[in-house]
């Protein structure tokens, strides 16, 4: 997947809202009711039946989350099946107690969905998940906050949304000393319908009412924040400078079970003067991105790859295409290119350069047309690794444009 590409997916999902106000709203901390739009990209995101996607979704049973503010009875419990029939009997004595279900890592069990969150991780650099709630009318969810921006799709049904109108904190995620539970104070009350869609940033302070069935999907995304920006110039410079890698403190146990906490001062007092001094070099700050992207790219979850009898069919007069489920990120040093992609890197000789610039930039191409001072053996190679990885593949009902770009590479 392109750029490009990737814009066109979230453009067709946001419409009528333009992508560039969508990305504005991902760096405010306000909730925002999306304008509506002819409904039915948003509403094809589990697929044309929703009730039986998730009834598909059995393999997850033991996964599924519970809540509720207002349940007559404690909740069943989660059972492992592979039967679809006794998988829908275990949601349904969830809903007959007034517990909600939510289903996590929902992007398998639809390509639509997974394409679209495919689209955000293109255009963020960051993972993105996807889950679906499944309630049913009289239910209530506790007053709540999330750790991740949220894009809220109603499929099915309508509900009731009641969110606060205080500016989000912005809470960090990881553990902390508890306060007390939220409070959602003054707030905005509106219903959504099949096809609306919010936007909550995180630490948002909400809850929801079922008015009827109801299944909605939560697409969690968060931008890069400024704290990941200042780690990726950490990291950056740790890569640059021993003394970064050097130990700390022997012993940290015994330092702040005492009063010699504080004996680290100096050293991280001088750290934090060098990295002062380094993100002020020109292209520093941009490189460390550049290598937190390659990073985040690498680990972002996979598509499925296709089987290694397609393999013996590329030949040099084949043409590929770029896949709609992958994307790769280039950095290079003087000896190797890092072309990383969801699911790993491939370390390709500099010498190739060319070729692979090519191959991630243009679709379809045909394998004899690769360019580059490189043998016809190579050529071929490349083509087939780079189907290996799940970045090209055999044409199929999915096209992509003809695009091509003489574009080099960054720098590691």
């Amino acid at each position: 997947m392109h750029l490009l590409d990737a814009e066109a997916i979230l453009g067709a999902v946001l419409s009528p809202l333009p992508l560039d106000d969508f990305l504005q709203m991902l760096g405010d901390s306000r909730w925002r009711r999306l304008p509506g739009a002819d409904s039915a990209v948003r509403l094809g995101l589990l697929g044309p039946d929703p009730v039986a996607t998730l009834e598909s979704a059995s393999a997850i049973a033991t996964h599924l989350t519970y809540h509720s503010s207002n349940a007559d009875e404690p909740p069943p419990a989660l059972t492992a099946t592979t039967d679809p029939a006794a998988f829908r009997r275990m949601v349904d004595t969830f809903h007959q107690r007034r517990y909600s279900l939510r289903f996590p890592g929902m992007r398998p069990y639809s390509a639509s969905l997974d394409r679209l969150c495919r689209a955000l991780e293109v255009v963020l650099h960051k993972p993105v998940t996807a889950s679906a709630f499944w309630s049913q009318g009289g239910m209530r969810a506790p007053v709540h906050s999330d750790d991740h921006d949220l894009l809220v799709i109603q499929i099915l049904g309508r509900k009731r949304w009641y969110v606060a109108h205080a500016e989000s904190e912005l809470d960090n995620t990881w553990e902390r000393i508890p306060g007390s539970p939220p409070a959602l104070g003054e707030h905005a009350c509106f219903d959504i319908g099949p096809g609306d869609a919010v936007y909550v940033p995180r630490g948002t302070v909400h809850t929801v009412d079922g008015i009827e069935e109801s299944i909605h999907l939560s697409i969690d995304c968060t931008p890069i924040t400024v704290r990941e920006a200042v780690i990726a110039a950490l990291d950056h410079l740790s890569d640059l400078d021993r003394r970064w890698r050097a130990t700390a403190s022997p012993g940290l146990g015994r330092l702040v079970s005492g009063s010699r906490v504080d004996s680290v001062a100096a050293t991280v007092q001088e750290a934090s003067a060098a990295l002062a001094r380094a993100v002020t070099t020109p292209g520093f700050v941009g490189a460390a991105l550049q290598r937190r992207s390659a990073r985040t790219v690498g680990h972002l979850q996979p598509p499925a790859l296709p089987a290694s009898s397609t393999l013996h069919h590329v030949t040099l007069d084949t043409v590929l295409v770029h896949r709609m489920d992958s994307f790769c990120h280039l950095t290079a040093n003087e000896d190797k290119i890092d072309v990383a992609y969801p699911g790993g890197h491939l370390y390709i000789h500099r010498g190739a350069e060319a070729a692979v610039v090519y191959i991630t930039r243009t679709s379809p191409l045909r394998v004899r047309d690769i360019p580059g001072d490189i043998a016809d053996e190579v050529r071929l190679s490349l083509a087939r690794r780079f189907c290996e990885i799940g970045f090209l593949a055999l044409p199929s009902n999915t096209t992509t444009a003809v695009r091509s770009s003489p574009d080099g590479l960054s720098p590691a």
